[in-house]
């Protein structure tokens, strides 16, 4: 592979920032401003992709509408339900992540796996809208005076609404595809590597948490996902519009999470969403797999 499709792999890069995280111990100092600077970048890059007049009419309301209860619904309560099995400081962790609103590369992933991407568009500005709402109530609702309201307002301005406005600028640069997918990879590596590194410690030294965290990441990704084709399946949504339905039930902002995890807490919250990442990788490249020999 060329350093150029390096760059462009999704799958690569993370597991580029993954291995180095946790060989070298991510970065000496500052892993809080790196991450969230990491993030801004990488949400400023990848909603720079969202063009929300490219979607109108009822029909991408009511979609987006069942989309966000689906990611709300059904998969935030998937993951409480995980959390709930964890001691204190990992629940925190799950509680973030079912807090958070569905990832971006729901997009993308839409148009790999020929589904509408238009619907996922707005089906994502609205998640992200309603995120400014729901992830502040969900997360003081939770877990309550451990995390700082002033700090979580703050963190939510700074990773998601700038975010929100300045990729309205980037949109305007026409940016090349293959160059903002370089820069979006390499935010997000940088991301994990930090994120990975602060947690070193928790991956190596302590096994059986790595395993219960795998087995929920397992649960929350593939569980809800597979669980919500069958059922939509069976009622007979066509394809190319379950698709997004199954990315919204089975994919959550990981990065925002462990980003959060760190900005308000402490490294060790982060290792949810730091593990689940991993099946997020791996549930994509399954589901491309699947698509291709599904008919209907």
């Amino acid at each position: 592979m060329r350093p150029a499709d390096f760059l462009q792999s999704y799958g690569a890069m993370m597991l580029l920032g993954l291995v180095l995280g946790l060989l070298s111990g991510g970065f000496p100092a500052y892993t809080k401003e790196i991450s969230m600077a990491s993030l801004a970048v990488l949400m400023t890059l990848s909603l720079s992709n969202i063009r929300i007049e490219e979607a109108k009419g009822r029909e991408h309301a009511e979609h987006a509408l069942r989309a966000l209860i689906v990611n709300y619904g059904l998969l935030t309560v998937a993951i409480l339900g995980i959390g709930m099995l964890f001691p204190e400081k990992y629940r925190w962790g799950w509680i973030l992540m079912a807090a958070a609103p569905s990832a971006i590369s729901v997009v993308p992933f839409t148009t790999i796996l020929s589904g509408r991407t238009t619907k996922a568009l707005f089906a994502t500005a609205t998640n992200y809208i309603a995120a400014l709402a729901l992830m502040p109530l969900l997360t003081l609702a939770l877990i309550g005076s451990a995390v700082s309201t002033t700090s979580l307002i703050y963190s939510l301005v700074l990773l998601i609404a700038l975010p929100m406005l300045a990729s309205r600028g980037v949109t305007r640069l026409n940016v090349k595809k293959r160059t903002n997918t370089a820069m979006i990879n390499i935010s997000f590596a940088v991301l994990i590597f930090a994120v990975t590194g602060a947690n070193r410690e928790a991956f190596v030294g302590d096994l059986w948490i790595v395993i219960a965290v795998s087995l929920g990441g397992l649960a929350r990704t593939f569980g809800t996902g597979l669980g919500t084709e069958v059922v939509l399946k069976r009622l007979g949504v066509e394809r190319s519009t379950r698709v997004t339905y199954v990315l919204f039930a089975s994919y959550k902002n990981l990065g925002l999470t462990a980003t959060l995890a760190i900005a308000l807490f402490e490294p060790v919250v982060a290792v949810p969403a730091t593990i689940c990442i991993v099946f997020e990788v791996v549930w994509i490249i399954f589901l491309v797999r699947y698509y291709r020999g599904v008919l209907g």
